[in-house]
């Protein structure tokens, strides 16, 4: 599934690079200037993690890229026209190796 606006494959390092700058740099752009995104908290001291916060930093990582795919997702199944082309979209990633 591509996006509109999205010119790299979604699953490719440069894709999964984009989207991590986009989220980013999100609150710096002038028309999301009123949201304010919540801040990670500081670093221990000394700048390594212990194995549970490493977890932790994963899973919270990975809870990030499921629900971009499901916005991403989501945003391509609504420009559908039709329930036809709904369904086709839908029947299209069901399809793919990775849903």
């Amino acid at each position: 599934m591509k996006a509109t606006n999205f010119p790299h494959p979604d699953d490719g390092a440069i894709g999964t690079f984009v989207k991590l700058a986009q989220a980013t740099f999100f609150d710096a752009l002038p028309a999301n200037a009123q949201r304010k995104a919540p801040t990670a908290p500081a670093s221990p001291p000394g700048g390594k993690l212990a194995p549970v916060e490493r977890q932790r930093w994963l899973s919270a990582l990975d809870r990030w890229f499921y629900t971009q795919r499901m916005k991403e997702r989501d945003a391509y199944l609504g420009q559908a026209q039709d329930i036809f082309e709904l369904e086709s979209r839908i029947r299209e990633l069901e399809r793919r190796p990775y849903y």
